[in-house]
């Protein structure tokens, strides 16, 4: 059986800033038909910031889940922009540094069951001081030692995805001499 559904009609529902929904009429593997209801949304970036084998994160009050968790620095791609000039307007926003040596640690599907969100995601070491502060976030920015880091993710107390993701893939790397 070939696992493909094929898309028949769709329907917009909702047009956003961030976000699109659509449901899609499809055809299953098996001839016969369903609905999908589809989150699309144009993308954004994460970048694990390490200065002075600290840590740079955010804390920001996220409304979808009532609290303020605890993040790296993020945000969406906008018309024009390629992740990495996402990731380093994003830095400069909200932790204040415009990275120097950034590259990629790999790429993270949030939610693929519903959602066509791709994050790109980056680590960053060397910054020069150049903030440019967006006046719509409201954000505390705070720096963990690395080795306090490592501990804290073992032990899943960072619960943000994109966050958890690229401490995974940075310690992963790590672990195996890569980095």
């Amino acid at each position: 059986m070939k696992l493909f559904e094929k898309t028949i009609g769709t329907t917009e529902i909702f047009n956003g800033h961030i976000l699109n929904l659509r449901v899609d009429d499809v055809e299953l593997p098996d001839g016969s038909f369903s609905k999908r209801e589809i989150v699309s949304h144009k993308g954004a970036v994460a970048v694990l910031a390490i200065k002075d084998n600290q840590v740079l994160f955010v804390n920001q009050y996220r409304i979808a889940m009532q609290k303020v968790l605890t993040e790296i620095p993020a945000g969406l791609i906008d018309p024009g922009e390629n992740p990495e000039e996402t990731a380093i307007r994003e830095c400069r926003e909200e932790i204040g540094y415009r990275p120097l040596n950034m590259f990629k640690l790999g790429v993270f599907l949030p939610t693929p069951g519903y959602c066509s969100e791709i994050i790109t995601l980056f680590c960053a070491t060397e910054f020069a001081n150049d903030p440019k502060k967006n006046p719509d976030e409201f954000l505390r920015t705070m720096k963990i030692p690395l080795r306090t880091v490592k501990a804290l993710y073992l032990n899943g107390l960072f619960t943000d995805g994109k966050t958890a993701a690229a401490l995974g893939y940075y310690f992963s790397l790590t672990s195996m001499g890569l980095l």
